[in-house]
């Protein structure tokens, strides 16, 4: 397991095991929960300056631009910062149960491909994790991310068609750990900022 600040793990891991709230119960029904407003406007800003300044501070050149692309992984330095893990203080506990994960920090930049298969995946836990599901995927939205922004698509439980999330600075999308996803192309002159936290399940 990676190296986790206390602060994050005792929240993570010290949950009364009870019965479902009804929260987690959306979440087994139907594969994903869109939670509107939850991360307060200052606490996403807490987050963008964090990143903001890196950059001003450390620059960054094309060689790591393409490398963090690739990965799908920006600023991996900053995951465990403050001011990215203070986003975790908004959301329900009952979704935050189990044993955090590295956070993941994603921006995507506008796409120059004008077309791009529509692919769901699963996202696999990590080696350490030793065969154990994620308990659940949570993702705070830091920018807006629609359709337009290469924002995130899901295969509803139900078995109904796929359905982008449209989400606003603040939104909380949390998805089941078998929920098929994928993002589509950013269209938009903007980029989208989320950053992604997932636990294991397990003490």
């Amino acid at each position: 397991m990676s190296d986790v600040p206390s602060s994050v793990r005792g929240v993570a891991t010290s949950r009364e095991r009870g019965r479902p709230s009804a929260l987690q119960r959306r979440l087994e029904r139907d594969g994903y929960l869109v939670l509107r407003d939850v991360v307060p406007r200052g606490s996403v800003d807490t987050a963008l300056r964090c990143l903001h300044l890196d950059l001003l501070r450390r620059g960054l050149p094309v060689e790591r631009i393409a490398e963090w692309q690739d990965a799908k992984c920006w600023f991996p330095h900053l995951r465990w910062e403050p001011a990215i893990v203070q986003l975790l203080e908004h959301v329900p506990a009952e979704l935050q149960q189990g044993l955090p994960c590295e956070p993941q920090i994603l921006l995507h930049l506008p796409d120059e491909a004008e077309e791009w298969p529509l692919v769901p995946h699963v996202d696999d836990p990590p080696p350490w994790a030793e065969g154990r599901p994620y308990s659940s995927i949570v993702g705070v939205a830091l920018s807006a991310g629609t359709e337009r922004h290469g924002g995130l698509v899901v295969w509803p439980f139900d078995g109904s068609p796929p359905r982008p999330l449209d989400v606003a600075p603040g939104d909380v999308v949390v998805m089941h750990p078998r929920l098929e996803h994928s993002g589509t192309l950013n269209r938009s002159g903007e980029i989208r900022y989320v950053v992604y936290f997932r636990f294991v399940a397990g003490d």
